[in-house]
């Protein structure tokens, strides 16, 4: 990952949320969503770099511009 890379949260971090959540996670538990967040995030950031920022999300209604 680049300079650029979006930090992690620590186990004790996820811990905490997954606790205010009401679930108790493993360690375990909490290094497979390391794991899952270290590839996917990454992959997430590059793609909102590729898109521009004048596209619209997909499914968002857009008003017709000659009817305003």
């Amino acid at each position: 990952m680049g300079a650029e890379s979006t930090p992690l949260p620590s186990l004790e971090e996820l811990r905490a949320l997954a606790r205010a959540q009401g679930v108790d996670p493993t360690d375990a538990d909490l290094e497979g969503v390391l794991g899952f967040l270290g590839i996917v995030l990454p992959a997430l950031r590059e793609l909102e770099g590729e898109t521009g920022r004048d596209v619209p999300p997909a499914g968002m209604y857009l008003p017709d511009r000659e009817a305003t």
